[in-house]
């Protein structure tokens, strides 16, 4: 079993969209043994946007017909007091997150912070965002929260920063369908893939210590999301800088039959079928099977029951203005698991078929476009290693 680690977390919770002002004075809720609320939900069911609710340190595990253990639809700040002494939220029956925050597509929770909380043990996700702008999820614990750990989806404007997130199915932390959002000096562990983006725009990764994971930083295609592509978004503008990506050689634990089940461990970063992505400054090693991975979508799936053949691709499947600049890549590949890819390991693994005929390869729907380039320049040491398929697509320079 695990030591669990306390860090202090901070959050913030916020405004419906459908609010035109705020109220003129914010009141506060204490929680906690001997107080007037001794229940987290009831505090939020009480409160009014604008408000913020302190919980003081406990282990809650509260008493509700809901499918999450708190449920906020309101603006308010919810702040667990855990610098001495933990605030634990653990699952009831019938209780599927641990803390979920959901507006509604036409009327969004305005801001919201969340902060402090060590969230454990549920059978789906720690802390869930939908429909909410404004955000913060900073400094709160997510463990054995078995789909994802922390997941701000459908959402605008947010920072996730200072969390520690471990024990996903899925994924420690992902950002999903959503604009401009800011992720930092999270430490995400031990779950398939530790920090993912899908169909999301505007997206900042830095300073986040992400290790022991089947995948560290997976950059997924639409189709690895599981939803249609909201109208109007343009999913793109991925920065990753300035990260400690390593060890990520855990066993995969994701169903067989899902799309990250599929994935090998022995992953760095892998860039799955998507564009506009800058990968500079970040430290990448002791990766078993690739440092950095781009790979064109339909490549991947070829032969899965996520072929693209099978399941078109909602856009199209190969990785384009993808920039790879001044990382250092120290020992990866050095020991892939089996796998029909396995001779193409190491710090650059480029999987594309722009080599190959549309008659050779029939899957990909979108095999006649002209493709953008990638660049890989100013990476370090000279020692590193690039193998792959394909060549027109990737410019290599020494420098940038």
């Amino acid at each position: 079993m695990k030591q669990v680690r306390w860090i202090p977390i901070a959050a913030l919770v916020g405004m419906a969209l459908s609010m035109s002002s705020t109220p003129a004075l914010a009141k506060g809720y204490k929680v906690g043994p001997g107080l007037a609320f001794t229940s987290i939900q009831a505090a939020v069911d009480a409160a009014s946007d604008g408000d913020k609710i302190t919980v003081m340190p406990g282990t809650y595990q509260e008493v509700n017909g809901n499918i999450a253990a708190v449920t906020i639809n309101k603006a308010i700040k919810l702040t667990a007091k855990s610098k001495k002494a933990p605030v634990v939220i653990v699952p009831n029956p019938g209780q599927n997150h641990g803390i979920l925050a959901e507006g509604s597509e036409g009327a969004h929770i305005a801001s919201l912070e969340i902060s402090g909380f060590t969230v454990q043990g549920f059978p789906k996700n720690g802390i869930w965002l939908r429909y909410v702008d404004n955000f913060k999820v900073n400094g709160n614990t997510s463990i054995d929260n078995l789909e994802n750990g922390i997941w701000p989806t459908l959402s605008a404007n947010g920072e996730v920063r200072r969390n520690v997130s471990y024990g996903s199915d899925d994924s420690a932390l992902w950002v999903e369908a959503s604009t401009d959002v800011r992720v930092s000096e999270n430490e995400l562990y031990d779950s398939v893939t530790g920090l993912e983006v899908t169909i999301s725009t505007n997206v900042t990764m830095s300073k986040n210590d992400v290790h022991d994971n089947t995948v560290g930083v997976g950059l997924y295609h639409p189709n690895g999301a599981g939803m249609d592509i909201p109208p109007g978004l343009v999913s793109g503008n991925w920065l990753l800088s300035d990260n400690h990506v390593y060890n990520n050689n855990r066993e995969n634990s994701a169903s067989p039959s899902s799309l990250a089940g599929s994935i090998p461990p022995g992953g760095g970063v892998l860039v799955l079928g998507v564009d506009n992505v800058t990968i500079d400054g970040n430290l990448i090693e002791n990766n078993e099977f690739y440092g950095i991975a781009v790979v064109e979508y339909c490549l991947a799936v070829d032969g899965s029951g996520n072929a693209c053949s099978l399941v078109p691709p909602l856009t199209e499947a190969m990785p384009e203005a993808v920039r790879m600049s001044d990382n250092v890549l120290n020992t990866n590949g050095t020991n892939p698991v089996a796998h029909p890819l396995a001779d193409y390991a190491g710090d650059l693994t480029y999987m594309a078929s722009d080599l190959l005929t549309p008659t050779e390869y029939k899957t990909d729907p979108f095999a006649n476009l002209p493709y953008g380039k990638n660049v890989f320049c100013g990476n370090m040491p000279a020692t590193r290693t690039i193998n792959g398929l394909g060549g027109p697509s990737l410019v290599v320079k020494a420098k940038c």
